[in-house]
C-alpha cells in the first residue's frame, strides 16, 4: 500500500512475510512482521526492509486509521511500537475535516546514509475517505499474516 505524501512524497509499505514463518507458536517471534518501505521523500529515496512490526501492531496502526477516518480521538496521537523505526503522528485535531499525518523512520527505517542531526519522515494530508482507503489497504497487507496463535 501507498501513503500520498505532500510534495509528490510517498511511502509504499508492505507486508513480505514473518520474521521466522517457521516458528508458529503464537508468542512475540511468531508474530513479527518483516516490512517493505519504498520512501521518496524530500530528503533522498530508500528501500529498507526489517521486523519493525508485529501482527498487534498492524491491528493497531489500522485501528488508528479507523477511528481518524470517523473522526474518533484515538488513544495517542502518536502511535509507537516496541521497535522504534516508525511512528505515526497525527498534527492536527481527530476531527478536523483534513488531517495531518507524519511518517518519521528512525534506526533500521532511516537511509543507510543518514545523519543523526537530521530527522527523516513523510508527511501526508488526508480526508475521512483517504484515511479509510489507507485502513483497507492495510487490512489487506496484513490479510495474508493473521496472527499467529499458541495452540490449546
Amino acid at each position: 500500500m501507498t501513503f500520498k505524501g505532500i510534495d509528490n512524497q510517498s511511502v509504499e509499505l508492505k507486508i513480505t512475510n514473518y520474521q521466522f514463518p517457521e516458528i508458529v507458536d503464537g508468542d512475540y517471534d511468531s508474530n513479527w512482521l518483516n516490512i517493505y518501505l519504498n520512501i521518496k521523500s524530500k530528503v533522498g529515496h530508500w528501500q529498507t526492509i526489517d521486523p519493525s512490526l508485529t501482527t498487534w501492531d498492524m491491528q493497531r496502526l489500522i485501528d488508528w486509521f479507523d477511528n481518524l477516518s470517523k473522526n474518533i480521538q484515538p488513544e495517542y496521537l502518536e502511535i509507537a511500537f516496541l521497535e522504534p523505526n516508525l511512528c505515526f503522528e497525527l498534527l492536527n485535531s481527530f476531527n478536523s475535516q483534513i488531517k495531518t499525518i507524519r511518517i518519521v523512520f528512525d534506526y533500521e527505517s532511516k537511509p543507510k546514509s543518514a545523519s543523526e542531526d537530521k530527522e527523516y519522515f513523510v508527511d501526508i494530508v488526508a480526508e475521512n475517505d483517504e484515511l479509510k482507503r489507507i485502513k483497507l489497504d492495510l487490512e489487506k497487507e496484513l490479510e495474508n499474516y493473521p496472527e499467529r496463535k499458541a495452540s490449546p
